[in-house]
């Protein structure tokens, strides 16, 4: 596997992707079935003003040791310009040939990705080394396990923490 080549784009667009639901349509309403916990197909379109010859060349090299949109590769979070919008190890494919313009001793390159592993939707409710009486099961859009949820502290020597992750975010 192969890394995007490290030049920041001077313009980004994205397109936050989709979730692997499938939709029946029923009398009572729709039915959702949800068929794993990734979000994927997110684009992101890279405009490139005013690369050099050796810039260009990297883009095209990189293009064509992956087999142009059969291969797929990480992006450095350098591309993003700090942003954390995906996860840093989600994978790309190209979604078409980059295109270049040619501005007399510059280029002009757009590139075109597309995620095929984004961004994973966990949520994990850890409380130490507390433990929980069994009761009723418990299912709701963000947790599923034995309800209610509660983080009992008593008697143990790890502070219990409650981390929701989505997006790659942490709370």
């Amino acid at each position: 596997m192969t890394i995007f080549p490290q030049l920041t784009p001077n313009e980004i667009s994205f397109d936050m992707g989709r979730s692997n639901i499938s939709e029946v349509a029923t009398f009572a309403g729709p039915i959702r079935f949800r068929h794993s916990q990734r979000v994927n197909g997110h684009e992101l379109q890279l405009t490139y003003r005013g690369l050099s010859q050796s810039d260009v060349e990297e883009l095209r090299t990189h293009y064509i040791n992956n087999q142009g949109t059969h291969g797929y590769f990480t992006v450095p979070v350098t591309t993003w310009g700090g942003l954390s919008v995906v996860n840093s190890n989600s994978l790309y494919r190209y979604i078409s040939s980059p295109t270049e313009e040619h501005t007399g001793l510059h280029y002009n390159v757009n590139v075109a990705l597309r995620t095929i592993d984004g961004i994973l939707l966990i949520y994990l409710l850890d409380g130490g080394g507390a433990s929980q009486p069994a009761v009723a099961a418990f299912s709701s859009f963000a947790f599923n396990g034995n309800a209610p949820f509660i983080l009992d502290c008593n008697g143990v020597s790890v502070a219990p923490t409650l981390l929701l992750e989505s997006s790659g975010a942490s709370l």
